[in-house]
């Protein structure tokens, strides 16, 4: 394969550089305002002020139950998290591994998931769940927001399943293990990227996620953030740097956690993309 010249590079380096001032442009503004008073903001929108006005972080917190909307939405994303692995990750074992007669049918049967939009469903869903006793409960949208992950998390699972040497899974059956030992000692390390790739995508699709929490979440006990900030938007209109600092807040946990796993995040996704 030939290698690219090094005008290509050059032209791909400046390209990634445009697009990531692009992307960074309005994070680093909405972090400024965060740390100034909102007259500032007329005088020079990049402008840093010193001493950096801490005071919109605790006027978020303390007035818009933040603190309630934090908890509600890690409750759901982990929530959320542990019921799809537990479904999804022996699902796409028993699709790739096991040889089925109706593996193919039944995989795609769950790609349909991925192609029916979550507006689509919302109203049989809260008919459903208002049956159930479930609606205005948290697990109520754990339920609703881990029907809708289950199948990518069971597609990007397979796909890396398919890369795995076989002859590992073999070799444990013929040493006596079961599906289950062999799913959790063998398959389980090996797909470490993939199933942390789950996770971190999981996480942040369930920490934005508010179609589901505006439909099944009705009261500030159990909304998330998502919807929360909606509220907050329309209550600090006037002043955006208390607004700003409400944003940063809800959007630092998911920046957190894809620093840290940003390496395994890349790994996982690309862990199937050689076959």
């Amino acid at each position: 394969m030939n290698r690219p010249n090094a005008s290509t590079r050059i032209s791909a380096y400046t390209a990634l550089v445009v697009v990531a001032i692009i992307s960074l442009v309005p994070l680093v503004w909405v972090l400024l305002q965060s740390l100034r008073t909102s007259n500032a903001t007329s005088l020079d929108p990049f402008a840093f002020e010193w001493p950096p006005v801490v005071r919109n972080y605790a006027t978020a917190w303390n007035q818009a139950h933040f603190s309630q909307y934090l908890l509600n939405s890690a409750v759901v994303a982990v929530g959320t998290i542990a019921l799809v692995l537990a479904v999804a990750f022996p699902a796409a074992y028993a699709l790739t591994v096991l040889k089925l007669r109706l593996s193919s049918p039944v995989f795609y049967t769950f790609l349909l998931g991925l192609m029916i939009p979550v507006w689509s469903v919302v109203i049989p869903l809260f008919f459903q769940l208002r049956n159930m006793g479930l609606i205005n409960t948290r697990l109520g949208a754990v339920l609703v927001e881990t029907a809708l992950g289950i199948p990518f998390a069971i597609f990007l699972l397979r796909a890396s399943l398919r890369d795995l040497p076989y002859e590992l899974i073999e070799a444990a059956r013929i040493d006596g293990a079961g599906d289950l030992r062999t799913l959790w000692s063998i398959v389980r390390p090996l797909l470490s990227p993939a199933l942390q790739a789950v996770v971190i995508l999981q996480f942040m699709t369930s920490w934005n996620e508010l179609v589901v929490p505006l439909f099944f979440l009705q009261t500030d006990d159990v909304r998330t953030l998502p919807i929360g900030l909606t509220f907050f938007q329309g209550r600090f209109t006037t002043d955006t740097s208390v607004l700003a600092a409400g944003t940063t807040l809800a959007a630092l946990p998911v920046l957190i956690i894809y620093v840290i796993l940003n390496r395994q995040f890349i790994q996982g996704l690309t862990a199937g993309a050689t076959k």
